[in-house]
Formats: structure tokens, C-alpha cells, sequence
């Protein structure tokens, strides 16, 4: 399989859950000090692990990056499209090189990546999995994410247009989107619940409690797996229930008293 984005949490995760189960695993990240140090936490037993460093953006370093990987795995069979940004800006305020990075990191580096691997996957008759990251955000607007928000949402309707067309050839296409989880990006500065942004939005969740990285990995091994294989064109929220309904509102009406 194949994970971009390894260097973060929740793509660190993902490795660690499948490296767990015996698979092999190539993840690439921009950033080699972290994803080598990602890959340190990954107790490889009989899988094994193996790092490349690529910028994702650039469409030479795609097909280098996927030939690569199937030239060590021998196929592809799992693609996790997991890297992502989300730098804050409100419209008036934002520049086009901003809104570019954005699309290119969370849109089109997946659109680049899905293409290519779906191509091997079908030049070799594999019945394989791809796998896209999305957010809550992808459906729920916030203040300073249009660009964040926007190419979530168009991460998801990929996701669904390709489950339609590669469905026939037995290739299957999901996303998963979190809510609030604590990583190296979201990290507040102090202990859980004290922030007043985290505090707003744990009012929001109704388990009460932020994801964990490893909540994420455990939904892509679900899609992955044989118990997943009449799961296609899925966008499987992990939430904590943020995106059930209006969570922030008190009852429209007070409660009857006792009788």
C-alpha cells in the first residue's frame, strides 16, 4: 500500500495500523526528518516499511513516486491520500498563491496520485482500495477555510465520481472525514477543553472527547478490509457525532415538568 501525508499523526497512524496487521507499506512525506521519524514508531516485525520523499504537488514526482512504490510492493493495491493542509484566511484577506496551495496539496495531489495508481490497478487487473482523507469541513463551512472547506468538498464528490467509474473493474473508492482531531496541527497550546476554540467545539461533539489519530486509522483498515468490499463511493464520517445535526443548540422548547 501506498500512504502519503506520513509524517503527520493521523498519516503515522495509518502506517502503524497496517504495518500491524503484515502489510507492506511505502509512505511518502515532504519532509524527511519527520517521516524517518515517523517510521522509527512503526514496529515492523513481517511487514516492512519503507520511506520516499516527494513533494506531491508535482506531477513528475507522482509518477516517479507511484512507479516507485509498485516497483517495491510489486503492485498497489491500497492508495491512502492523507496529506493535507489547512492554513486560516478570510476571502477578503486571502491571496491567490494561498488559494492555489491549498487546492494543489488537498485536491489535485490526490486527483494526481488516485489517477496514477488507478491506472496500474487497472493495466493489472487489481481489485484495490483508494482511500481519501477529507474533513467535516468538506460539508460544513467555517470562518477562514474557503479554500480548506472548498477543496474538501471537492475531494469528497471526486471520491464519489471515481467509486462510479472504477466500480465496475472491482476498484473501490472511499473517503473518510474527521472531525476534531488533536495532531500536530490542531494541537492547543494547553490541556484539552481549556481552549476556548477546542472547548466550543467539544461542546459540539456528543462524546464528549476530541478524535485520536488512531480513530482515523482504524476506519481506513475497515474500509481496506474484507468486510468493506460492498463499500464504494462512502464518505464515512469519524466524528464523534459533531456532524449529526445542530449539536450546539439548546431544546427549542423547555422540558414538561415531571408528573
Amino acid at each position: 500500500m501506498l500512504v502519503t501525508g506520513g509524517a503527520g499523526r493521523i498519516g503515522a497512524a495509518i502506517t502503524r495500523a497496517f504495518a500491524a496487521l503484515g502489510d507492506r507499506v511505502v509512505v511518502t512525506d515532504r519532509d524527511e526528518a519527520r517521516l524517518v521519524a515517523t517510521v522509527a514508531t512503526v514496529e515492523q516485525g513481517e511487514s516492512a516499511v519503507t520511506t520516499v520523499t516527494a513533494d506531491i504537488t508535482d506531477e513528475q514526482a507522482i509518477e516517479a513516486l507511484v512507479a516507485s512504490a509498485s516497483d517495491t510492493l510489486g503492485q498497489i493495491d491500497i492508495l491512502v491520500n492523507c496529506a493535507g493542509i489547512f492554513p486560516n484566511s478570510p476571502v477578503v484577506e486571502m491571496d491567490t498563491a494561498e488559494w492555489d496551495m491549498v487546492f494543489n496539496v488537498n485536491l489535485r495531489a490526490p486527483f494526481m496520485l488516485s489517477r496514477a495508481v488507478a491506472r496500474q490497478m487497472l493495466g493489472r487487473g487489481v481489485r484495490g482500495s483508494l482511500i481519501n482523507i477529507s474533513s467535516g469541513a468538506g460539508t460544513s463551512a467555517r470562518t477562514g477555510g474557503a479554500h480548506y472547506c472548498g477543496s474538501k468538498a471537492a475531494l469528497e464528490m471526486l471520491t464519489q465520481v471515481m467509486a462510479i467509474e472504477l466500480g465496475p473493474q472491482g476498484i473501490r473508492v472511499n473517503a473518510v472525514a474527521p472531525g476534531l482531531i488533536m495532531d500536530e496541527v490542531l494541537q492547543p497550546p494547553v490541556p484539552e477543553g481549556t481552549s476556548p476554540y477546542v472547548a466550543t467545539l467539544l461542546n459540539g461533539i456528543p462524546l464528549r472527547r476530541t478524535g485520536r489519530p488512531e480513530d482515523i486509522a482504524d476506519a481506513v483498515v475497515f474500509l481496506c478490509s474484507e468486510q468493506a468490499t460492498w463499500i464504494t463511493g462512502t464518505i464515512l464520517g469519524v466524528h464523534g457525532g459533531s456532524q449529526a445535526g445542530r449539536t450546539h443548540l439548546p431544546p427549542s422548547a423547555p422540558p414538561k415538568p415531571a408528573r
